[in-house]
């Protein structure tokens, strides 16, 4: 204590009783929140700023983004390990509960990591962030939940591919900004993550990225189908390299409103583009089958007439390259199944009635979802707003002429935003929102029909 007296004398004479004592304060303020801010905004924006500009257009950000930072907002959700019971009263389905925390689940997304579990991007409406679950059993009662994009409104539109390599991408809109965004992910479990600008809007007043859709080539580089807001077109993203850091930007139909309720899948064959979705000027539904990766040359062809007001547009193409496309009919009320033979939507197509809507506005099916089994049977969820079910159409037959109605959920408002897959082995896994509950739930069915 002797050997700090003269130390503690100096301090007292010299600046407590000091009349610069005051500036001296204000200085060290100054100096404090500078480097508070610069360390703030380099967190929040995930990575360096590259030029806005590049050989390919717009880079935006890029950089990585570690994923365990949580949100500035009131609302940051469930973030880490989380368990859940079966909500489920069928034997042969597990239902688990994975967020439940301020309405989340908006525009969730499924696929299959590279374990065979389900992994799912997902919405978290009242924060405004994008989040991500990683199961981590079979049957999603055990999940890790990763914060991925935060600090605006991301992910309102998103959608998760898996590569062959496992590799996996996200493309989702950011809604502050306009743009549209493509996460990859780091490791298996998307702890880490670079997220990467490809399209830039202009703000609310413009978005580019609504209704995306992505997948991914057999040499592991993203493709992406979008609209733009800006000028009610649909746009194709294609990607030079599997990290995303260039991608040419395309504007495939132009023609009017097109682009809404986009479904995009790479032909199995030629590894090119099929995209179908909404034209809201002619009000129909329609197909494009790209010649080439850039789709500078394509056949379109146009599935149905339907109305002006859309709903999700599902696609999906099986072993034999038969086209599946299930959408929903305002004009006539009905949930439809349009089959095109040899991927030939002009000439060899089939369009089937599968339920109709009998009480308005009471039956909803525009949240519809589409896969085929590994027995070559279509399923295809749907919500019904008016029993408030959640459930599936299943195909007996391959022009569904026979088809059986199976409920999944029917606790409160849900079914709606759903996505749905199967493994190799007939499993099937469906993620959806439950409104009554404000959650992420994932569906697991133990056999290939979910009876």
């Amino acid at each position: 204590m002797q050997k700090l007296k003269p130390f503690l004398t100096f301090f007292y004479n010299k600046i407590l009783k000091s009349q610069f004592f005051i500036y001296w304060v204000l200085a060290i303020t100054i100096v404090l929140v500078i480097i508070f801010t610069i360390d703030v905004k380099l967190l929040s924006e995930g990575g360096k700023l590259a030029p806005s500009k590049g050989e390919f257009g717009d880079k935006g950000i890029v950089g990585e983004l570690e994923s365990i930072i949580t949100s500035d907002n009131k609302y940051q959700g469930i973030e880490g390990e989380v368990s859940s019971e079966n909500y489920s009263k069928n034997k042969n389905v597990f239902i688990s509960e994975l967020d439940n925390d301020g309405l989340v689940g908006y525009a969730n997304s499924i696929g299959l990591s590279k374990e065979g579990f389900p992994i799912i991007s997902y919405h978290h409406l009242n924060a405004g962030d994008l989040k991500l679950a990683y199961c981590e059993n079979i049957d999603c009662s055990s999940a890790k939940i990763q914060l991925l994009d935060w600090a605006g409104d991301f992910g309102y539109f998103t959608d998760i591919a898996v590569g062959n390599s496992g590799k996996v991408y996200i493309s989702y809109l950011d809604r502050k900004n306009g743009d549209l965004r493509v996460i990859r992910c780091l490791d298996y479990k998307c702890g880490r993550a670079q997220i990467n600008v490809i399209d830039k809007g202009t703000g609310k007043a413009g978005y580019v990225g609504e209704y995306n859709s992505i997948d991914i080539t057999k040499q592991g580089h993203p493709v992406i189908g979008y609209f733009d807001n800006n000028f009610n077109n649909l746009k194709l993203a294609i990607c030079e390299d599997t990290d995303c850091y260039r991608s040419v930007i395309k504007h495939v139909d132009t023609e009017g409103m097109v682009g809404e309720y986009l479904d995009l899948t790479l032909d199995n064959d030629t590894d090119m583009p099929i995209l179908a979705y909404q034209d809201r000027t002619n009000m129909q539904v329609k197909l494009i089958r790209c010649s080439d990766l850039y789709c500078d040359n394509y056949e379109s062809s146009i599935i149905d007439d339907v109305a002006k007001r859309g709903g999700d547009i599902s696609i999906f193409q099986d072993t034999s390259n038969t086209l599946y496309i299930s959408y929903y009919d305002f004009n006539l009320n009905y949930l439809k199944l349009a089959i095109c033979k040899d991927s030939n939507c002009n000439e060899n197509k089939t369009i089937i009635k599968l339920i109709e809507a009998k009480i308005l506005p009471g039956i909803f099916y525009s949240w519809n979802s589409l896969i085929v089994n590994n027995s070559g049977n279509v399923l295809i969820s749907f919500y019904d707003m008016n029993t408030k079910n959640f459930g599936i159409v299943y195909c007996d037959d391959e022009v569904c002429e026979d088809k059986e109605i199976i409920n999944i959920d029917k606790i409160g408002n849900i079914g709606t935003y759903a996505s749905m897959i199967s493994d190799s082995s007939g499993r099937i896994f469906i993620s959806y929102y439950d409104s009554s509950r404000g959650s992420l739930k994932v569906a697991q069915c133990e056999n290939n029909k979910c009876n």
